[in-house]
């Protein structure tokens, strides 16, 4: 099947009003699957096995726009890379709802930062007494990784600061470079941004600043920092942030029904300014706390993740692979040793990447980081999309020139 054909046809015959993103992506889904039983082919025009997976998908759109989405959900449904849209589509149903709310509070006001003077000590006093609430509202772990989603919200608009001419109280700055600001401002939210560039665009010499919130990247888990490894976050409005994370439990960690971790919620405020030569920047937090407020919370294990291994040796490098498939992805690393040679980030590893075999259906690696571990190895992390069926699966070095001789069978 030529996938893109088959996608340009959906978008030819749909609105995106009436079947976005993950409704697509279910009827693709369903159509490979019935590929993979019958080897029913599309060419050229809308085939049977189309219009019955259009058919049983539309049927149940009505029922699913109904029930409403979480934070995975919805997450999913604004994603622009199909890949991630299907695992927060994964996430979304196999997530547990929990919302599990905890409370925190900055720092009370010191008695020397009243009657604030310059503008530093004016930003750092509406840094004092705020309250946040944090709850975190869809959970998943499979003893491998921790998925979860959470909604911030602070009992006051965050602050803005902005003014003509040179702020007060700022006699060094944590970053500075030539050029005008817009030039170089860049902000993942687009109305703040906007705001941003607006401003600059209108005043050659002056400021522009924000008091912000944010949940901290990644986890601890007995005081052990959980890598991150993917996120989201959504400004709501000017007192609600709402995002997801997932997270790298600690390699050999024994899963039970339920976990105890640690998150952390930053807080501070950012100035900007533009001298009409350069930009300069500084951030300003409590200096009790640093801005770092934490806060415990303890989540259930509802899911499960499986675990394959594998190995191949040749002539040139040994290679050991280990994948978890769960009900999410599968994910994964390979290790690569060569005789003689220890890893070093000048040499060239004997493999950049891995495609997955599953059941003869080609997965590319989503994840493609290299690194070298402690131990000298080359470390190739792989992250596929769930197949429909994993009876067979074989790591294959990717791009041009593979060899069957390098494959990794898994079990």
């Amino acid at each position: 099947m030529d996938e893109s054909k088959l996608k340009n046809l959906l978008k030819a015959s749909l609105s995106e009003a009436d079947f976005p993103p993950e409704r697509r992506l279910a009827v693709l889904r369903a159509v490979r699957e019935k590929e993979r039983k019958d080897g029913t082919m599309i060419k050229g025009k809308i085939s049977m096995v189309l219009i019955l997976a259009l058919a049983l998908v539309l049927a149940t759109c009505g029922l699913a726009a109904a029930a409403g989405l979480g934070i995975f959900g919805q997450a999913g449904h604004d994603a622009t890379n199909e890949s991630s849209a299907v695992r927060l589509e994964h996430l979304e149903h196999e997530a547990n709802v929990v919302n599990e709310t905890q409370t925190a509070r900055a720092p009370e006001t010191p008695e020397e930062t009243a009657g604030a003077q310059t503008l530093r000590e004016t930003m750092l006093s509406a840094l004092y007494g705020r309250r946040f609430q944090l709850t975190l509202n869809q959970v998943y772990g499979d003893g491998h990784k921790l998925y979860y989603t959470y909604t911030l919200t602070t009992d006051s608009p965050l602050a803005w600061f902005q003014g003509e001419g040179a702020p007060t109280g700022f006699d060094s700055w944590d970053m500075q470079g030539a050029g005008r600001y817009v030039a170089h401002y860049q902000q993942s939210d687009a109305h703040i941004q906007q705001r941003y560039v607006a401003f600059f665009a209108d005043t050659p010499v002056g400021y522009i600043g924000r008091e912000s919130m944010c949940v901290g990247d990644g986890a601890s888990l007995d005081g052990i920092p959980l890598k991150i490894l993917d996120s989201g976050e959504t400004i709501v409005d000017d007192c609600t942030i709402q995002g997801f994370q997932e997270v790298a439990l600690p390699e050999g960690y024994e899963p039970e029904s339920t976990l105890s971790l640690e998150l952390t919620i930053l807080h501070g405020a950012s100035l900007y300014y533009q001298d009409g030569e350069s930009v300069r920047w500084a951030h300003v937090a409590t200096p009790e706390n640093r801005g770092i407020l934490h806060l415990p919370f303890t989540v259930p294990m509802n899911g499960k993740a499986t675990a394959f291994a594998g190995s191949v040796q040749t002539d040139a490098y040994t290679a050991r692979a280990t994948l978890f498939v769960s009900d999410v992805d599968i994910s994964g690393t390979v290790l690569l040793d060569v005789p003689g040679q220890t890893a070093d980030a000048e040499a060239a590893p004997p493999v950049l990447s891995y495609t997955l075999l599953a059941d003869g259906v080609a997965f590319e690696n989503l994840g493609g980081d290299l690194r070298v571990t402690g131990e000298g190895q080359w470390c190739v992390d792989v992250r596929f999309d769930l197949p429909v069926t994993v009876n067979s699966l074989t790591l294959r070095p990717a791009g041009a020139g593979a060899s069957s001789a390098e494959d990794i069978m898994l079990k």
